[in-house]
């Protein structure tokens, strides 16, 4: 029988060979051109059913190479999960220990690998858009559908990148050349592109793969998500409310049981990556979670102590290592016939949440605490409304923070992101890390990149 070490070790095989031609220049910005056999080219949009191929192929992109802890193999949550102060190892390599330690240099691999797996996939998207756009054969609405998914895409590249390396460059074309020299655009004007990006997909990306079971292409409801998400990082607490309340009031998603959340028939995701080939399992589980006996990672005594007593989350979410250390466990499937879990990247639960701070912001204290005590219900933890119900508005903030905390560990570096927004890091941070700097908030750009563009620079703190 084959066990699941060999299982891996083909599908790491086989994956590498078919996206090489993607990832070969994982660890540099984009200076050479992708090969035919990649979306460019007029075979690949001869029609609808090629086209809708081409947008597949840049979710796969998503899957990295398949080499351990890519980004969206366990890679955001896992070392973004120890730079702040969410996770912890139970044995450290030196890239983990780099990042929990908040030691990165510009060739600590990881940095490298979020960094050219975002522009990879931003060429194809790019690429993607100018093809499309002039494809003879591919009707109109399916223009309008792709065009809209791919502004998508372009935007959710944006996001991570901006918010971990901040000022980014901002490819908005295909053209290889041009964008291996391009400069560093300030953090207002990256956000600015996200918004019309997103604005844009929500009136052409179409409410397509809502169903349940199949919520793996981005839609105008992911985009409306993102959006609410992106305003509220940017403190715009109107519009956050605005894009969180669309996405509520759609009815098309619904919040689940605890179970049931990050189970490929999710309800309350609204949007997933599929899983690598055919793996049954996601990379989130096999790298994060790792052995069930003895998981990878472990939650720090600071985010236990933010569950409250009796919290279901606990029993539910996590799981006791063999040492006793408290592990996260909200993926769990490893060893399965059958694709039960994808990888949760945007759902409901975080968009009552948005919208329970941009409330409690502008004063609807009451409003927000009926949107945090959705999520405190679903937890089996008290009620706001029935045991705080005149609560003030900094402690009702501070309320939403600790149940982000609880709420959204473990799920693609939303902790880290949280406390950098909050402007926060260096008071919470220089306690609890003794190697903290002020300047370890954002990641620096990699080295390889610095030295092909001479465009580029580095981000304080870093050689």
């Amino acid at each position: 029988m084959m066990t699941m070490k060999k299982i891996h070790a083909i599908h790491h095989i086989l994956a590498t060979f078919l996206l090489t031609g993607i990832l070969a220049s994982c660890n540099k910005f984009v200076d050479v051109p992708l090969p035919n056999s990649q979306i460019s080219g007029t075979v690949a949009f001869a029609d609808d059913g090629k086209a809708n191929s081409s947008m597949r192929g840049i979710y796969a992109v998503t899957q990295g190479a398949w080499d351990n802890n890519a980004p969206f193999q366990g890679g955001l949550t896992g070392y973004f999960g120890l730079a702040s102060d969410e996770l912890q190892c139970v044995s450290y390599d030196n890239e983990k220990q780099a990042f929990h330690d908040n030691t990165l240099t510009s060739r600590t691999g990881p940095v490298g690998r979020l960094w050219g797996l975002m522009y990879n996939m931003l060429y194809q998207v790019n690429s993607l858009m100018e093809n499309v756009e002039k494809a003879p054969g591919v009707t109109a609405a399916t223009k309008t559908q792709l065009l809209g998914e791919a502004r998508f895409l372009r935007a959710f590249c944006f996001f991570y990148l901006v918010n971990a390396y901040g000022d980014v460059p901002l490819p908005l074309m295909s053209d290889y050349k041009t964008n291996a020299l391009l400069k560093r655009v300030a953090t207002d004007k990256v956000y600015e592109q996200i918004f019309t990006d997103l604005t844009a997909a929500q009136q052409t990306a179409g409410d397509q793969f809502s169903v349940a079971g199949n919520r793996v292409r981005a839609n105008k409801w992911a985009a409306t998500a993102l959006l609410a998400r992106a305003q509220l990082y940017r403190s715009n607490w109107v519009e956050a409310e605005k894009q969180a309340s669309a996405v509520i009031n759609s009815k098309v998603y619904e919040i689940d049981s605890l179970s049931n959340v990050f189970l490929s028939s999710s309800k309350e995701a609204i949007l997933q990556f599929a899983n690598p080939g055919t793996n049954t399992y996601t990379m989130e589980a096999w790298y994060v979670l790792g052995n069930a006996g003895n998981p990878v990672y472990r939650l720090t005594p600071w985010t236990l102590a933010a569950f409250e007593p009796g919290d279901k989350r606990i029993g539910s979410w996590t799981l006791k290592a063999s040492n006793g250390d408290t592990a996260t466990y909200k993926y769990k499937s490893v060893n399965t016939t059958a694709a039960a879990e994808r990888l949760v990247v945007l759902r409901l639960g975080e968009q009552y949440l948005i919208r329970a701070e941009a409330r409690a912001q502008q004063g609807k204290l009451t409003d927000a605490i009926k949107d945090l005590d959705v999520i405190r219900k679903r937890a089996g933890i008290p009620l706001v409304a029935d045991v705080k119900p005149d609560i003030s508005k900094e402690d009702l903030l501070k309320l939403i923070g600790k149940e982000r905390t609880t709420e959204l560990f473990a799920e693609l570096g939303q902790r880290w992101f949280d406390v950098k927004r909050s402007g926060q890091a260096d008071a919470i941070y220089s306690k609890r890390k003794p190697q903290w700097l002020s300047t370890s908030i954002l990641l620096p750009v990699p080295a390889a990149d610095i030295q092909r563009n001479p465009n580029l620079t580095q981000n304080e703190g870093y050689e």
